[in-house]
Formats: C-alpha cells, structure tokens, sequence
C-alpha cells in the first residue's frame, strides 16, 4: 500500500502515521484488508492519499452522488424541496431507515426525503430520490465531477447484493474530489452547495469520522456500510480551514474496531486545519 503526498502547505505525517498503523493493525488479523485514504485542503492544491484510486464497493457512500444529482434538479426547476413523494408499499426497502415503519401514503417532500437519506441514510427515501432525478442525472453528475471510479449501477436493496448482482463503486479519491466540489461551491450552485453542506452537517452517524474529532473542529458527511465494509466521507472545518477526507476499508474483522480506525484516522486529518 502506497501514500503519496501534494503539496507541502500542510503537514500530513500524522494522518500518514494513523493510515499505517490502522493497516497494521488489520494485518495482523486479516492481511488483505484495504485501508484506502484521500485528503484534500479545500482552496489549496495541497492533499495526501494513500491506496485512493482503485474503485471499491461504494456501499451508502454513493448516496453524496445521488444528492447532488438532487440539488442539480432543484437548481434548474425541475424539482423543489417542497415537492410531494408519496411513501408506497413497493417503495419499501429494508436496511437503514425508518420509512419502512411508516404508513403507506405519507406524503414526504423532496427536502425530507434528501435529509432522510443523509442524516440516518434512509434507503426507501434514496430509492424515492432516485426515482425522482433518475440514473443518468447521478451519471452525469460523477461525468461532470471527473469521478472516473464511481458508478451507480442499482437501487438500494438494503443487503448486500447477490453472485451475478451489480455493485455499486467508488474511490477515496473520488468522494474526497466530491466533496471539495461541495466545499468551493461547484458541485452545483451555489445555493444548492450550501443545502447539500448543511445535510451532511446534520449527519447523525457520528461514529467513524468524527468520533474523536479534536474541540473547534464541525464534520459534515456521509457514511457507508456493508458486510465486510466501512467507509466514511466527510467536511472537517476547523479555525485553519477545510479539509476533504474519504476513508474506505474492506476486509477489517471487527466492525468496531473499523470505526475506531476510521475515527483516528479522521482525527489525524484534522490535525491540517485544527
């Protein structure tokens, strides 16, 4: 596993110093686990990754694709925030969520099925969302994006998929290139880059990336899990700036002991803008 490091205005050792000893650590118990890292300082040419560009199972992580796909909608008119889904029984998938819960028929707006889908990574809300925008906006927006490692290729099921199934992918370094997008306003418009920062804001899952976050330093971001998968992307803000990090592993044995990784590795990252 390589690193490699950008430009020299931030000091990047301790997150290299993290990215090793987490790989360490899964060597020890499974030796072809991945720890993939990107970072990248937000206004600066400045970034360190290591193992960042092979495409990996994308898990909920793709959903950041599918959200801008949302605010690019809503930019040009042809969706709002206030627009009506109804909730169906076909709609229903299992997993992460709670809309399965819910009654059939509920009308939802736009704008909370995108916070369902963030905050506590709903699948029914994606599958509604992406029903809405359709598969070729969430295409054109890693074309646009330059995300030459992602691709939506199916609905959320809420399991892994199946021998013979599409798989859903993306990089580290490509979810870091997203979310600096996000961050200098070009993802989408301006107004729509802020809706879509002040979602990740309000992101619930706390347990990897921002766990152990250092005081004065805000996460905004997106989480993904599967069996054998962990993964967490995010905006760190601190008094020094931003900084994109994505972290994508596979193969760690414990799925704590991948959050605690993830966390350190996220708190290291901080160390550039705390």
């Amino acid at each position: 596993m390589g690193g490699d490091r950008g430009s020299d205005s931030a000091d990047w050792t301790p997150l290299a110093t993290a990215v090793a000893a987490a790989v360490a650590a899964a060597a020890d118990q499974h030796p072809e686990a991945t720890v993939a890292v990107a970072a990248r300082r937000i206004g600066t040419d400045d970034g360190w990754a290591r193992d960042a560009a092979p495409p990996l199972p994308a898990a909920s992580t793709i959903k950041l694709a599918v959200l801008l796909a949302v605010a690019r909608a809503i930019d040009t008119g042809r969706l709002t925030q206030t627009d009506l889904v109804p909730l169906t029984a076909g709609a229903k998938v299992p997993g992460s969520g709670v809309l399965t819960a819910l009654h059939d028929g509920l009308p939802l707006t736009v704008g909370d099925l995108a916070y369902l889908m963030v905050a506590i990574s709903d699948n029914t809300a994606s599958n509604l969302l992406l029903d809405a925008v359709g598969t070729d906006a969430v295409a054109a927006v890693a074309a646009d994006l330059g995300l030459g490692a992602t691709a939506l290729r199916r609905r959320f099921l809420g399991r892994a998929p199946g021998p013979g199934d599409p798989e859903n992918v993306t990089s580290a370094a490509d979810l870091a290139a997203l979310l600096a997008a996000v961050a200098e306003d070009r993802a989408a418009s301006p107004d729509g880059c802020a809706w879509v920062r002040d979602l990740l804001g309000r992101q619930q899952h706390r347990d990897r990336l921002a766990r152990d976050l250092p005081p004065g330093v805000d996460f905004a971001g997106k989480s993904g899990s599967l069996p054998g998968l962990a993964h967490d992307a995010g905006l760190l803000t601190g008094p020094r700036g931003t900084v994109a990090v994505a972290v994508l592993t596979r193969g760690l044995p414990d799925p704590y002991a991948a959050d605690a990784a993830i966390g350190a590795i996220g708190r290291a990252a901080a160390g550039a803008i705390a």
